[in-house]
């Protein structure tokens, strides 16, 4: 017996098996009484152990152990699985029917015709053989003559034209009729089960054997047909043209994975199933029809079948790989759909057929490599943005590393796609330092070449804007007592270089001995200024307020190193008034352009802020002269139209 039958990832499940019963001649049952180890690598053990057991329909071997699949378990049964401790036994499983009889529909459509009469049966994969002649794969029963009476093979069938796909039961219709394209070809390479039978009256146990696979190709007449890679969809039968909408094209064959998959058969159409674990249901071959047959299990639900009677030889592939061709299936024991599966690498191992999805000579030519991305090196915020350009549309694969000695900084990679300019954009990194980049641009699945730059990461430095410098203006610096008392004139203090919104408070510090300090404050506004006024209310006595006046202005927010700005004016009799203004901290100002209410402009004073205005009250000669607040002060709050 040959071992390592099949791969391990090929799987049936007991919980999907169905079929018919296989039988093999009863023999006496074993009956030792200590349970022993059958050697599953010995031929003849094997054998000896397996005669005269009946029903086994599933079978399968690894790491040491064998097991069967039976549809029934029979007191022989139970006494082997007494006798061997590592035999499994999983009941359940029947025999499967083929997909190819008189009464059955075939998949994607081609008729096989035999003695006994018409049958239909479903392509496969087309393609070319090494030589680049064309071929299409299908199932190896589909192309076998079966006496009904003795289960052997008589011959082959004669295969006719394909099915009509608008008339196809996967169109609703009753199938069966012909197209007048002609016969599709002959029968090149094709296998049932290696040929032996599982029934009969030998009491020889038959093991499987690596050849039992269900494959088929077909030769095709060049001169009436021509393939086309790919599994039709079914959503074109009604033209009769089922090449024009696809499901896929087919890229490869290879190993099926145990999950979803698909099949496009002449019966259901375009279905989905789910691969059985092999670790559910360990078996590689399963009995179909009387024989052996390499494959894979797939259930589904009974409302929406996998596959049918006439999907036999139908394509069965996962996204563009091909995986095998459906062998046979029915329903399970516990009401659901089961399909085997002649798994394809399998098939084509064994039987030695070379086959291509692409024809020799012609495969599709490499797109061209797209351009290296263009990015420099640059210097970015944490978590700026770290840019380039590529081709447009190109999907751009960036990553990144800290180079060497960078600290606190993590590797990366994300990609993005160019815009219709082909520039990209990624966020950088959050840590500070170094880093090595590199951007490659993928377009149609071929890369460039890496382009290598360097991006450095590191917070701004914002300098501090240095303090606007205090200055202090008092305008005008010499005025009349004649006008010193008039409300709309008077004498200007302003004051910039303070800090928004900070309180800023103006002293008279010292004046004429007959005249008291006063105290006023104002609010910095957006520009850091304020302004103040002060006049006399003695209009009757203007002399009063003669002499010269000290002030100095503070702010709330003056730190140790701030010294008070500091300023005077004079009051002075009429005859002896020149009006004069300007900064304290420089010259007069602009003497002689005064207004011709003689408060002049004032340079850079207050006329355009608001001001606050604090009367100076006169008294009587003997008591003396002060400056009154609370009550007795005026607020003026005057805009210069320029703002």
């Amino acid at each position: 017996m040959q071992k390592k039958l099949v791969q391990s990832s090929l799987a049936m499940t007991a919980a999907a098996a169905l079929g018919l019963g296989g039988a093999f001649v009863a023999s006496p049952a074993m009956a030792d009484n200590a349970p022993q180890k059958l050697n599953v690598e010995n031929d003849a053990q094997v054998q000896k152990a397996l005669s005269g057991i009946e029903g086994v329909n599933a079978y399968g071997e690894t790491d040491g152990k064998l097991n069967l699949g039976v549809e029934k378990k029979t007191d022989e049964i139970k006494e082997l699985e007494k006798k061997f401790d590592n035999i499994n036994i999983v009941d359940g499983i029947k025999e499967l029917k083929p997909y190819a009889k008189k009464d059955l529909v075939g998949g994607a459509g081609y008729l096989a015709n035999s003695p006994a009469g018409k049958g239909v049966c479903s392509t496969g994969f087309s393609g070319w053989d090494g030589e680049g002649n064309p071929v299409v794969l299908t199932a190896g029963h589909c192309s076998t003559v079966i006496d009904p009476a003795t289960g052997e093979i008589g011959g082959d069938t004669k295969i006719g034209a394909t099915e009509k796909p608008s008339i196809a039961e996967a169109n609703g219709g009753e199938g069966f009729q012909p197209t007048d394209l002609g016969v599709v070809g002959e029968w090149g390479y094709h296998s049932y089960g290696s040929g032996d039978l599982l029934e009969g009256p030998s009491d020889d146990w038959t093991d499987p054997k690596p050849s039992d696979i269900d494959f088929a190709v077909i030769n095709v007449d060049e001169d009436k047909y021509s393939v086309k890679n790919g599994v039709t969809d079914w959503t074109s039968a009604d033209s009769d043209d089922l090449s024009k909408s696809l499901a896929t094209e087919i890229a490869q064959v290879g190993a099926h994975k145990e999950t979803t998959v698909e099949k496009s058969g002449r019966t259901t159409g375009l279905t989905e199933g789910e691969v059985i674990p092999f670790e559910e249901y360990p078996f590689e071959f399963s009995n179909v029809g009387g024989r052996w047959v390499h494959g894979f299990g797939v259930t589904s639900p009974e409302s929406d079948p996998f596959s049918a009677p006439g999907d036999s030889g139908g394509a069965v592939f996962q996204g563009d790989t091909a995986v095998g061709v459906i062998s046979g299936g029915g329903p399970a024991a516990d009401g659901t759909q089961f399909g085997w599966v002649a798994d394809l690498d399998y098939s084509l191992e064994q039987s030695g057929v070379d086959f291509q999805v692409e024809k020799p000579g012609e495969e599709t030519p490499t797109p061209e490599a797209p351009a290296a991305p263009e990015a420099k090196d640059q210097t970015i915020e944490p978590n700026g943005d770290v840019t380039g350009k590529a081709e447009a549309g190109a999907e751009v694969e960036v990553n990144w590393a800290p180079a060497k000695g960078t600290q606190a900084a993590k590797e990366g990679s994300k990609t993005v796609k160019a815009d219709e300019d082909g520039n990209f954009t990624v966020e950088g990194p959050e840590a500070e330092g170094d880093y090595d980049y590199s951007a490659t641009a993928i377009v149609d699945e071929q890369k460039s070449e890496a382009a290598e730059f360097q991006v450095t990461v590191e917070k701004e430095e914002t300098e501090t804007p240095a303090p606007a410098e205090r200055e202090i203006n008092v305008d005008p610096k010499e005025i009349v007592a004649s006008d010193f008392v008039k409300e709309d004139k008077g004498v200007t203090v302003s004051v910039k270089g303070f800090d928004e919104g900070e309180k800023v408070t103006l002293e008279a510090a010292s004046g004429p001995e007959n005249v008291e300090g006063i105290t006023l404050d104002e609010t910095a506004n957006e520009n850091g200024a304020a302004a103040f006024s002060i006049y006399g209310t003695s209009e009757a006595d203007p002399a009063v307020y003669l002499g010269k006046y000290d002030v100095k202005v503070t702010g709330a927010n003056d730190t140790e190193d701030e010294k008070a700005l500091a300023g005077s004016f004079n009051v002075v009799e009429d005859e002896e008034g020149n009006g004069g203004g300007g900064n304290d901290g420089g010259d007069d100002g602009d003497n002689g352009n005064n207004d011709d209410d003689g408060n002049g402009d004032g340079g850079d004073g207050g006329s355009d802020l608001p001001r606050t205005g604090a009367e100076l009250t006169g008294l009587a000669a003997g008591a003396g002269l002060l400056v009154v607040g609370g009550a007795a002060v005026v607020l003026t709050m005057r805009r210069n139209k320029k703002n």
